[in-house]
């Protein structure tokens, strides 16, 4: 199958392109960076998806059967709802309503389900859930395909390390987490593929991935 995955160069985004392409897909990603991934069945675009006019108009990009909306920034400014939500739904609109098309998926956050972290972070992922409430109906309506929101908790990646290396405020996370780790990459990755070349039924659905994180939210606004 054709799959476009946003934010592709690190973290979750990089490990799930990996997973498709050793599975025998086509990938194309999408990023700000330049490619990290080297594959015969890789096609990278640099480009920034708060953006609408730089997203590419490859032929390619108009009959893709999987789109993965991973791209996301964590700054606690206005920033944020431009990439995570504003650029989220410009890729989509482009890309996604088109016959091909089977599932989508958003990596959304735990925190669209808790209101933790920095206000404007927990606003841009609130939005991405409801967004793809509505994008759900829609394709489901007329295309058949799937849409859902992985909301996870934390996952080991560089966007992260601030958190993973304050052992004061590493400890306090794992004292709400009750399964006392957070995901890798690769864990983030199985989910994606998972949701979106195995499952065929589930839509519309803003899945918890935190660990069992609960909500302690005089622990995790922060400033």
């Amino acid at each position: 199958m054709k799959v476009l995955i946003t934010g592709t160069t690190s973290g979750i985004g990089k490990a799930t392109a990996t997973l498709f392409l050793e599975n025998g897909h086509r990938v194309f990603g999408i990023d700000i960076e330049k490619a990290t991934i080297q594959h015969k069945n890789y096609r990278h675009f640099v480009a920034d998806i708060s953006k609408k006019e730089a997203l590419p108009d490859s032929e390619e990009l108009f009959s893709l059967d999987i789109i993965i909306n991973n791209a996301g920034i964590q700054t606690g400014t206005e920033e944020d709802i431009k990439t995570n939500l504003v650029g989220t739904m410009y890729v989509t609109e482009k890309y996604a309503f088109q016959p091909n098309i089977k599932s989508l998926l958003f990596n959304s956050s735990v925190s669209s389900l808790t209101g933790n972290e920095f206000p404007t972070y927990v606003a841009s992922k609130a939005g991405v859930t409801g967004y793809m409430k509505n994008c759900a109906i829609r394709l489901a309506n007329e295309y058949k395909a799937t849409c859902n929101a992985l909301c996870f908790g934390g996952v080991l990646t560089e966007l992260n390390k601030p958190v993973m290396e304050n052992p004061s405020l590493w400890q306090q996370i794992m004292d709400v987490t009750p399964l006392k780790k957070w995901a890798t990459p690769e864990e983030a990755a199985q989910w994606c593929y998972f949701m979106t070349v195995t499952n065929t039924f589930c839509t519309g659905q803003a899945i918890d991935i935190s660990g069992g994180e609960r909500n302690c939210q005089d622990l995790f606004v922060w400033e």
